[in-house]
């Protein structure tokens, strides 16, 4: 049952008489988008797609990659679990060979890399951004979950940039500090962290490795490097014999045709001239940076014991297990620590915040942490003269969930494992970069998964989640990833069974497919699995739309690596729209305390009393009734909100409406795994499951159903070819 939308011009004709022109032109304004109408029926939806080009598909400019081979098992693993492992913690724990310089292709400088489009009978440049990319080789033998994981190789990203264009760091190596992560500032630091075990060279590294992030080991442009541009600013075909841009050779015309719409052709130029493209980090469409204290130091005993942001209660001996000082003591933590905070203490599991900011001109996004994402603005369809040019929070949390999908219940003999409790301090930013096209962060490890990553691209009107799934079989009911919203913010649910849209106010929808006790033991047992009646039970090129005032997210999902053809997954879509159901972590309608444990937990009750006991104080609209003074006075009840908003009810206070943190439009992705994903304790990738969800950041007046055109930037995506200019 999967939804794939055919590659025809009867889609495309459905797509033109589906989607509302104003929905397409009031993106068009915000994105920097102005030509919908010469871009086919697809127009602006087509714009807001990157294209990215590797260099393999530019085999004049790119010389061999670099190439190498992990470490075999049991490097990578914990000693103390195996007793034949060797604790190295080092993303480069294998080798790595650059072949020789090909005479017969150019020898391609990176940095020199300018894009143009031909508009108006000119040139015109535009953003471009080159990423360079090389094998790692994934080992934290510190986890004492390391003996299922050893030694795993990932082409990714060279993190540091070209410090002109790009920037960014190879950020698990900022393992020195004391209040603040850095890199260490001598070859003598690194090597008393060595003596101490808590970092391991891997076979080509040395002490001076740890002072600055890796760069590719092969400097040319190669058949793995990326060229990423919007195809927004592709062009007309330049004529025939004209001359390139001042200073530019080695011309490169990309040529882009739509497969929904052949008769829509466009083309890139790519060259390379003195001092590269004019754009960079700065003034280009993406801007990314951490926040004030992404680099403070924290360990478990930062928070207050129950506090609805607290990390790493569980399965502390899972992550990276760094020690040294931290600076940040909460009051009232679960081991009584007295250091004043603000004071230097010791720890023996500390990780930084690692909390970001990227903006575009069509969204804004903000993270707490490695998995906690709890903030996306969109633009303003026409502003309103409070110079903000972002609209509310719309997210109330992206989630993840293993083994079962709330703590409350009961069959899994494993347990629960969420993405604040379990996954956050078991991981490590990887790194981070960002250029005028794309800002691109990646997180490394969650929790038993020693190796998996998560690698978030940001692009002008888009962005992505891919996920590199390394671990053991996970029963009973597999793996989720998931968004869940504010109420009364997001109000309306698309997808290709839904066209017309469901209302998003905290009611259940699904008829079927969820499940919350077992029929003969009566045990608990939360589980979303797929209502054929409601949607289309494939998660691959099946579109879904979350819209309210002022936005549309169109989000798909794809796999994109071969070895999930091992058949260890099902991958199916869920929904879920119920304030009454308490998951276990979340922002809203209510913050989530003592994240983890079971919503019949005494703690979890009083701390929800305990938080609208403090609303009210703090509210003097809502004190026309009573405090809240126990459990009992919170009820549940979603329907007397009013457009999905608890607070918009003047007769019924919002914590006898949606008190709790519940599901608000809650969707995603739902992994059921049947066996191994961890590549079969193999150096080179056998089974891992790789996949990406895609999600279009739409600006709209009113909720419109552009799930189709968006859809289709995945599912029947733009093919570009380059070819030397003049061919």
């Amino acid at each position: 049952m999967r939804a794939r939308l055919s590659a025809t011009l009867s889609v495309a004709a459905l797509i033109a008489a589906a989607v509302p022109a104003a929905a397409l032109s009031t993106h068009a304004a915000h994105s920097g988008a102005a030509k919908a109408s010469a871009n086919g029926p697809l127009g602006v939806a087509r714009d807001a797609a990157p294209v990215v080009l590797t260099g393999a598909q530019i085999p004049q400019w790119a010389q061999g990659a670099a190439f190498g081979v992990a470490q075999t098992y049991p490097a990578g693993t914990n000693k103390s679990t195996n007793q034949i492992g060797d604790n190295a913690r080092t993303a480069h724990n294998g080798t790595i060979e650059v072949p020789p310089v090909n005479p017969a292709v150019k020898s391609i400088d990176p940095s020199t890399v300018a894009a143009y489009s031909w508009v108006n009978g000119a040139w015109k440049e535009i953003p471009v951004q080159v990423d360079q990319k090389f094998p790692y080789f994934l080992a934290n033998g510190r986890s004492s979950f390391s003996f299922y994981s050893g030694t795993d190789e990932e082409l990714t990203y060279a993190w540091g940039g070209d410090g002109t264009h790009t920037v960014g760091e190879e950020s698990w190596k900022k393992m020195f500090g004391d209040c603040r992560s850095r890199f260490a500032n001598s070859v003598d630091e690194v090597n008393k962290a060595k003596s101490a075990g808590f970092l391991s060279f891997g076979p080509q590294e040395t002490a001076q490795s740890y002072l600055s992030s890796m760069q590719d080991p092969q400097p040319l442009f190669d058949t793995d490097d990326e060229i990423a541009f919007q195809a927004g600013d592709a062009g007309a075909m330049a004529p025939t014999g004209q001359a390139t841009p001042a200073g530019a050779s080695n011309g490169q015309m990309v040529t882009i045709t739509d497969p929904l719409d052949p008769s829509t052709v466009r083309y890139v130029y790519l060259f390379t001239k003195s001092g590269g493209s004019s754009f960079n980090a700065t003034n280009g469409y993406v801007h990314m940076q951490r926040t004030p204290n992404s680099e403070e130091w924290v360990d478990r005993y930062s928070f207050a014991d129950g506090a609805y942001d607290a990390i790493g209660k569980s399965n502390t001996s899972y992550g990276p297990n760094l020690p040294g000082t931290v600076c940040r003591t909460a009051a009232g933590n679960a081991a009584g620590l007295t250091t004043p905070d603000g004071t230097s203490r010791s720890s023996t599991d500390r990780n930084p915040r690692d909390g970001f900011v990227i903006d575009t001109p069509t969204y804004e996004i903000r993270t707490n942490g490695r998995w906690l994402v709890n903030t996306l603005r969109v633009a303003k369809v026409n502003g309103d003269g409070t110079g903000d040019p972002y609209g509310p929070n719309v997210i109330a949390r992206w989630k993840g969930r293993a083994f079962q999908q709330s703590p409350d219940s009961s069959v899994s003999l494993v347990g629960f494992e969420d993405e604040q409790v379990n996954w956050e301090m078991n991981s490590a930013l990887l790194g981070w970069r960002v250029g005028p096209v794309r800002g691109i962060r990646e997180v490394w490890g969650a929790d038993s998964g020693t190796n998996v990553t998560k690698t978030e691209t940001y692009y002008r009107d888009a962005d992505t989640y891919a996920y590199h799934v390394r671990v053991h079989p996970i029963p009973p009911d597999g793996l989720y990833t998931d968004w869940s919203y504010r109420p009364g913010v997001a109000t309306t649910y698309y997808n290709l069974k839904n066209q017309n849209g469901v209302a998003i106010d905290g009611q259940p929808d699904n008829s079927i497919g969820e499940f919350d006790q077992v029929p003969v033991t009566g045990q608990n047992a939360e589980v979303n699995s797929c209502d054929p009646t409601f949607a289309i039970c494939s998660a691959m090129d099946n579109p879904e739309e979350i819209a309210g005032k002022g936005f549309g997210l169109v989000y798909e999902f794809e796999l994109t690596g071969a070895t999930a053809a091992a058949g260890n997954a099902a991958v199916v879509p869920y929904y879920r729209d119920d304030a009454c159901f308490d998951d276990g972590t979340g922002d809203a309608p209510a913050p989530r305390p003592w994240p983890g444990e079971t919503s019949t937990d005494s703690r979890v009750q009083n701390g929800y009393v305990a938080y609208w006991q403090k609303y009210w104080d703090n509210h003097r609209e809502w004190q026309r009734f009573p405090r809240p003074a126990s459990y009992t006075d919170l009820k549940c009840q979603p329907a007397l909100a009013v457009n999905g908003d608890p607070t918009a009810n003047p007769t019924t206070p919002p914590w006898k409406i949606m008190p709790f943190s519940g599901a608000i439009g809650e969707h995603g992705v739902h992994f059921f795994f049947t066996q191994d994903s961890d590549n079969t304790f193999a150096p080179k990738n056998t089974d891992e499951i790789d996949g990406q969800q895609w999600r279009f950041e739409v600006p709209m007046a009113t909720p419109t159903n552009v799930l189709v055109p968006y859809g289709a930037n995945v599912s029947a995506k733009l093919v570009a070819v380059a070819a030397p200019l003049g061919a």
